[in-house]
């Protein structure tokens, strides 16, 4: 038979070891997102649908930043990127026209590729690409969306300079001047982005290719999703009822229409 003697003793040792896991979480989570966090993983939520249905108004997503290297403060020079930007991955990034701001999209063309668009058909490299399992167009007769090429919103954004001058005009004007098309070529340094829900996203089809010097990392994981992307985390009444719960550890993967 227990004394009260030794079930307080087991209740001490019990309350000792709860303590010392709390504190080693404590110090990891620290760690995590104290000192390790600028170099290695970041957390972002998304706050609109440009990337449904990849990607849900809500989700609270990890971004790998040092998967496509550093660079040098004050050099040109990349180091540890043993993985470059790649076509089907999904990025974060800082746009040529809001630099105050985070944006996360999909790349769907790099550096010397060839990008077009004929009504919901992406072409990269004159190739029709599949893409319909990750992406999605609205069917509304109010949705109106030209071909790409030109930019929509270049003037404002866009460098000024040969690279870019013939994609800068409106529309009717770019028709004249190439009647057959006149795809766009990604340049050196920089990727096409483009969102999965493409009838609802602001994108390199709007303000031109992103440098790579800009890109903060690859999202790969949802760790939370809320239905009600303001509840918080104290919020408890509201926490368990807009949980989505089959999102948590969803893995985002590269995807990019290959056969």
């Amino acid at each position: 038979m227990t004394t009260e003697n030794e079930l307080s003793f087991w209740q001490r040792i019990r309350k000792t070891v709860v303590w010392e896991y709390t504190q080693v979480i404590a110090v990891a989570l620290i760690l995590v997102f104290g000192f390790i966090r600028p170099f290695v993983v970041e957390a972002f939520k998304i706050p609109s649908g440009s990337m449904e249905d990849t990607l849900l108004i809500g989700d609270r997503i990890l971004v790998c930043k040092f998967i496509y290297g550093f660079k040098i403060p004050g050099t040109d020079i990349r180091v540890f990127d043993f993985h470059k930007p790649t076509r089907g991955d999904v990025f974060v990034f800082i746009p040529p026209h809001e630099t105050d701001r985070n944006f996360i999209k999909r790349i769907v063309a790099v550096e010397g590729d060839t990008v077009h668009t004929e009504g919901k058909i992406l072409y990269v490299n004159g190739e029709a690409v599949e893409d319909s399992s990750f992406t999605k167009h609205e069917e509304s007769r109010f949705i109106r969306r030209g071909n790409f090429p030109p930019f929509r919103k270049t003037e404002e954004y866009m460098e000024k300079d040969d690279l870019y001058s013939d994609y800068t005009m409106i529309e009717s004007q770019f028709k004249r001047k190439f009647p057959n098309g006149n795809p766009f070529t990604v340049p050196e340094g920089h990727v096409f982005a483009m969102g999965d829900n493409r009838d609802h996203s602001s994108d390199s089809r709007t303000w031109g290719p992103v440098k790579i010097d800009r890109i903060k990392g690859q999202a790969f994981m949802v760790y939370w999703s809320f239905k009600d992307s303001n509840a918080k985390f104290w919020e408890v009444w509201k926490m368990f009822g807009n949980v989505r719960y089959s999102r948590i550890g969803k893995l985002i993967h590269t995807e990019n229409g290959s056969n």
